[in-house]
């Protein structure tokens, strides 16, 4: 009985020292990225017998609904989302904070200062003054134009490009083509329809005119400001005033510029060069450009949008979890050669020049890059944004008035 009672105690005790920690993870699956994934979290387990990484990738448009199942049920401990989908999920109280000893370091600054200067905040891992998650890749939108049109109208593409938004007005209007009063040929174009697309514009607008549009507050608090009518009005006046865009003209200006209907456009990262194939304008024929400043402005450029990764804050072991992703975000080069970016100290910049195309309009200008409003109410406060647009442009409200209407929907959106 002695000797059965022994081997049941060495039975329990071996079994216990032989379970493994799981962390099950929820990602979206893009090739030829799933492999690096797959391979890093095999790398981790072969380094950590005692734990399972368990990968679950999904598309990334059923992400947001694919882990608040996950939560619910109590079934993940580490997920990736995009930033414009990422505060809900910390503002809901789902998500941990970083810990800085799974790190190797002593305080939250240092685990911040491992990526590029406000990388997290502009990937969405920053929420009313806390970090919740690390980088996982980041791109940004660059402006756009058509050296071709330029050419053909006496300008140098490589000494008349436009550095502010006077001058990215003025060679709108040089561009600009008409039959009689009617614009055939946009100097610039972005679908105003579509309320993100404005949206994203304005934030790079606005932040360049020193106001926060990163947080909630901030946002709310601008919108009764002569930086924000300044900012807006820039904006509005390309259409009502300074006759370089017909809204009516087409909806989709990515492919209006890619068939050569505007000269200018500003919401194109570098996966555009892509989408250009399948147009009729050539990839000689165009080149992104930094994003235009205003001349007394602050040096911010288009906005910066990407990814984080986070650990839920019903995981067992967060620290364990934290190791993890730590882990998974220390391969840059890996990533590097497909050009994905991922901000890490790290990466070798010379690779990053090698591998991203136009490197020094897109990657150059991370660091510049606007960083989007962290809100759980985001969908809400874009629309509101591209509304205040559409009533300048289609309803002849004036730029005064539809921005104190804008504080009037930002503030109910937010119960301000």
């Amino acid at each position: 009985m002695k000797n059965l009672i022994s081997l049941a105690i060495l039975i329990a005790f071996s079994s216990v020292s032989f379970a493994k920690e799981i962390i099950r993870h929820i990602h979206w699956t893009q090739p030829p990225y799933d492999e690096i994934i797959m391979g890093t979290a095999k790398d981790f387990m072969s380094e950590n017998p005692n734990v399972e990484i368990k990968i679950q990738l999904v598309a990334d448009a059923d992400m947001p609904t694919k882990v608040r199942t996950a939560l619910t049920a109590n079934g993940v401990e580490t997920f990736a989302m995009p930033n414009m989908q990422s505060p809900w999920f910390m503002a809901n109280g789902t998500t941990a904070e970083i810990i800085p000893s799974a790190f190797g370091k002593n305080s939250i600054q240092e685990v911040v200062d491992m990526w590029l200067p406000g990388a997290i905040k502009k990937t969405g891992g920053f929420y009313e003054g806390k970090y919740y998650g690390i980088p996982h890749e980041m791109s940004n939108y660059a402006a756009w134009v058509n050296i071709d049109h330029m050419k053909k109208a006496g300008l140098d593409p490589k000494k008349d490009i436009p550095t502010t938004w006077q001058e990215f007005k003025l060679l709108g209007k040089i561009l600009t083509e008409k039959n009689g009063d009617q614009i055939t040929r946009n100097g610039f174009a972005i679908n105003t329809k579509a309320a993100i697309f404005p949206f994203l514009i304005l934030h790079s607008l606005m932040q360049q005119k020193g106001l926060d549009w990163s947080s909630e507050k901030g946002l709310y608090s601008s919108l009764d400001t002569k930086e924000a009518l300044d900012a807006f009005s820039t904006f509005t006046n390309w259409a009502t005033k300074d006759g370089i865009f017909d809204p009516g003209l087409f909806e989709n200006e990515r492919e209006g510029f890619g068939n050569g209907l505007t000269s200018q456009f500003l919401t194109g990262g570098t996966w555009y060069w892509g989408v250009l194939d399948g147009y009729s304008v050539k990839r000689d024929e165009v080149m992104p450009i930094k994003y235009p400043r205003f001349k007394d402005g602050k040096n911010i450029g288009g906005v910066a949008y990407g990814y984080c990764v986070f650990v839920s804050k019903q995981a067992k072991n967060k620290e364990l979890a934290w190791k993890w992703l730590n882990y998974l975000e220390n391969r840059p080069e890996k990533y590097i050669v497909h050009g994905w970016f991922q901000p890490r100290k790290t990466l070798d910049k010379k690779l990053a020049a090698k591998y991203i195309p136009n490197y020094e309009v897109f990657g150059e200008e991370f660091e510049y890059a606007a960083a989007i409003i962290a809100s759980a109410k985001f969908a809400e406060i874009q629309d509101a944004v591209g509304a205040s647009v559409q009533r300048v442009l289609f309803e002849d409200i004036s730029n005064e008035e539809s921005l104190s209407m804008l504080k009037d929907d930002v503030g109910s959106i937010l119960d301000m």
